[in-house]
């Protein structure tokens, strides 16, 4: 009974995911992209792709700039979300509409801590996917704003706004934008929350495992990051994103006192055999980055398990969009780094393939 319930509820939806599914960039062609000679020959690999109909549909010139090349990338996500949202109804398309306001807080992240640092505008952009044309308008006014404090102020969206004004403090104590990221983590977090209501305890379960696998792994990060800057217990605190699923953890990791004892710790849960791998990488390279970007091949690689198990799921749509917001993030870096004569394996650091 609740399969055919599930199959009548996503049926439609997950046989255009499908179809949708077969036009992601394959590792061969992001090696391919990768080893471009120039960003010419960037777009004309990227053209013999899925994109390369998209590019030539929305762009006046064969070879479109990075910044052209973004504003085509974020249309063709929404022309994506639209057609999707088309085949879906009522709760299912109200919750899809909440989870991807993750991309818009991933985006401002990225955007503040930009700010914070001064990094270039292109830089900065780098790092961001709008997921329309609007957002593309909205970051780049984000990113032209001189400071933190004027950019929260040009934020439209009332909640999220008063999530950050709440934490501002906190970042001019500490100097550091933690506490305005965790702000739009938890932001974000409570919105999914509330839209998972209405939904089968298999429906949330999907979905919040894989949010509780991010707030674990990136907690992780930041008390790494946090022992190698020396930071007082305060400003870890002050750092660390709360999620009811993790509570347990996430106070523990505040004892930790050296990295062993962080990945003793994460050892200790049902991510143990990712615990061992990372110690071992760090180890080995004393490089924080490498334990980075294997946390984020680990979460890409859990999204990619929703959308290989029974296919009549929520995880199916949030699996789709995850992985899609990967790509085109991975497309716009690697556009940047070939644009600006960057080497193949310091833009693979850069990039998430799954």
């Amino acid at each position: 009974m609740m399969a055919s319930r599930a199959a009548n509820e996503y049926g439609f939806v997950n046989a255009r995911i499908r179809g949708m599914k077969s036009r992601f960039l394959s590792v061969g062609t992001y090696e391919s992209l990768l080893q471009s000679k120039s960003y010419e020959d960037f777009i004309k690999i990227l053209s013999n792709t899925y994109y390369g109909q998209v590019i030539s549909r929305e762009s006046s010139t064969a070879i479109p700039t990075p910044e052209d090349l973004a504003l085509i990338l974020s249309k063709d996500f929404a022309d994506v979300s639209t057609n999707l949202s088309r085949s879906i109804t009522g709760k299912v398309q109200a919750f899809t509409k909440t989870y991807l306001e993750l991309f818009l807080a991933e985006s401002i992240k990225s955007i503040i801590r930009g700010v914070h640092v001064g990094l270039d505008r292109d830089e900065i952009l780098r790092f961001s996917v709008p997921l329309s044309p609007t957002q593309v308008d909205q970051f780049s006014m984000f990113v032209d704003a001189d400071s933190v404090s004027k950019l929260i102020d040009l934020i439209p969206f009332r909640d999220m706004k008063v999530a950050l004004l709440t934490k501002f403090p906190k970042y001019e104590e500490f100097d550091s934008t933690a506490p305005l990221e965790v702000a739009l983590e938890e932001w974000y977090l409570k919105k999914v929350l509330t839209a998972l209501k209405e939904f089968s305890k298999e429906d949330r379960e999907r979905v919040l495992d894989l949010l509780a696998t991010r707030v674990v792994l990136r907690n992780v990060l930041t008390v790494l990051r946090a022992l190698i800057l020396q930071l007082d217990a305060k400003a870890i605190d002050q750092s660390l994103v709360r999620f009811a699923l993790t509570r347990e953890f996430t106070e523990s990791l505040k004892t930790a006192s050296s990295w062993r004892e962080v990945f003793t710790k994460l050892d200790t849960t049902r991510y143990s055999h990712l615990s061992g791998r990372l110690a071992r990488l760090y180890e080995e390279h004393t490089d924080l980055s490498e334990v980075e970007l294997a946390i984020e091949d680990y979460i890409a690689q859990r999204v990619k398990l929703q959308m290989t198990a029974f296919p009549f799921h929520l995880g199916t749509i949030t699996g789709f969009f995850n992985l899609k917001f990967y790509e085109i993030r991975n497309i716009r870096s690697i556009a940047v780094g070939i644009e600006r004569s960057e080497s193949a394996d310091d833009i693979r650091k850069m990039i998430t393939i799954w």
